[in-house]
């Protein structure tokens, strides 16, 4: 499901009467993609609308349940390569409601989530994640990315069948140079398929490759420089942890740091508060406990850069294609040599 069928789903939930328009134009995006950029505009404007409206609406969200992962790919995204197996991250249940209770309950809406890790299907609890989600009405659609190295346990399936705005998005890494863990691309689809789950395959199209994210360290840049880097990437992949995990360098003082977990502005900014603590990031984060959430949420969407951009590479600059999954045995480092 991509960002205009997210789109479609938004219409079909709340404008049924533009719905004989909305199938002439699905039929238009589909013989020419030119149409997505009208998508775009039409989402752009109706939620500049909402704003002055005072509503508070997220397009996208990423929910981290576990850093653990049954692939190490060395240039994951989500910095699962600068993971030892002694200091994952693995949300509980009850934490991971907490938080997303704190921020339901604070917004307006959320057009698209998506469940990620690590590898989500390593989650004991993904069964009641799941229908936790199909009961939001605030969040419109929602996905699972998993890997294709395991198989859904009967009781996520059946969460699954009860959820009509879900979808499982598997990565097909069928031509990483080197992975040794079995897929399970074809049995997966056989058992979604079984059960009437829908599913897209991602990275199966001829030519598929990744952008090489480069090291991830520390790179003392100025704020201006900073600034530019923000620009030039603006990834779009806000990303939730719950309270597991997160130091309290103040606690002596009778003060959690984010106590109902909280909201960063990419996975790389997420995983570094576990990898490096919060203190370093102050300000670039949202403590979903805060008193004026509303308000810091819009604030959040307005920063003009985040301390975390200091440690991706030159985002101005133009990325190397690299082959898709290539493992690694390591564990990476936070510095230029890695690892």
């Amino acid at each position: 499901m991509n960002f205009f069928s997210g789109f479609k789903y938004i219409l079909q939930k709340y404008f049924f009467s533009l719905l004989p328009f909305l199938y002439i134009f699905v039929q238009l995006q589909k013989k020419n993609k030119k149409y997505t950029h009208i998508a775009h505009r039409v989402i752009y404007r109706y939620f500049r609308i909402r704003h002055k409206l005072g509503k508070v609406d997220i397009p996208y969200i990423e929910i981290v349940l576990t850093t653990k992962c049954t692939l190490r790919c060395e240039s994951c995204n989500n910095l699962m390569q600068y993971f030892h197996p002694k200091n994952q991250y693995t949300c509980t249940l009850q934490g991971i409601i907490q938080s997303l209770d704190r921020l339901f309950a604070n917004i307006d809406s959320i057009q698209s989530m998506r469940i990620i890790g690590g590898e989500p299907l390593l989650f004991k609890d993904l069964d009641k994640v799941i229908t936790y989600l199909g009961q939001q009405k605030k969040l419109l659609s929602f996905n699972i990315v998993t890997n294709a190295t395991m198989l859904f346990k009967e009781k996520a399936l059946h969460a699954l069948q009860s959820c009509p705005n879900a979808i499982v998005h598997i990565s097909d890494y069928s031509v990483s140079p080197n992975i040794r863990v079995p897929l399970k691309k074809e049995m997966l689809i056989e058992q979604l398929q079984a059960n009437n789950i829908p599913y897209e395959v991602l990275w199966n199209h001829e030519g598929a490759s990744w952008f090489n994210p480069g090291k991830i360290y520390k790179r003392n840049r100025t704020k201006e420089e900073n600034i530019r880097n923000f620009k030039a990437c603006m990834m779009p992949c806000v990303s939730l942890m719950s309270n597991e995990g997160i130091s309290n360098e103040h606690e002596n003082n009778g003060y959690e740091i984010a106590p109902s977990g909280a909201l960063f502005v990419c996975p790389i900014a997420s995983s570094l508060s576990r990898l490096r603590g919060l203190k370093e990031f102050d300000g670039d984060f949202v403590n979903l406990a805060d008193n004026n959430l509303r308000q810091r949420l819009i604030e959040f969407y307005g920063q003009s850069f985040f301390n975390a951009c200091d440690y991706c590479h030159d985002m101005w600059i133009q990325k190397e294609n690299i082959p898709i999954a290539l493992q690694t045995k390591e564990v990476f480092k936070l510095q230029p040599n890695n690892p």
